[in-house]
Parts: C-alpha cells; structure tokens; sequence
C-alpha cells in the first residue's frame, strides 16, 4: 500500500513538473525575450528622440 502511494506521488511530481517545463519554455522565456528586446529598443529610440542622433 505504501508503495502504491509513492509511485503514485512520484508519477503526479514528474506530471507536474512537465507541466512547470512546458510553461517555462514555450511561455515564459518567449515571452521575456520578446519583452527584453521591445524594452531595449524602445529606450534606443527614445535616446534617438530626445538626444539626437549619434554622430558617426
């Protein structure tokens, strides 16, 4: 009975850490990168709007 209940926790820890995985690679990194690099280039372009172009 025992081992019964620690397979069963064991399979329902790895189910949800699958699920902890998925979420983390296909949501959360896309979402952050896409995020970053909106940032970074809207601080780029308010430096443009505000200070000028760089001179070459």
């Amino acid at each position: 009975m025992t081992q019964l209940n620690r397979a069963d926790t064991s399979t329902k820890v790895k189910s949800k850490e699958f699920k902890a995985l998925g979420f983390i690679i296909f949501l959360l990194f896309p979402i952050l990168t896409v995020t970053g690099i909106s940032v970074y280039g809207f601080v780029i372009w308010m430096i443009q709007a505000f200070g000028g172009v760089v001179a070459h």
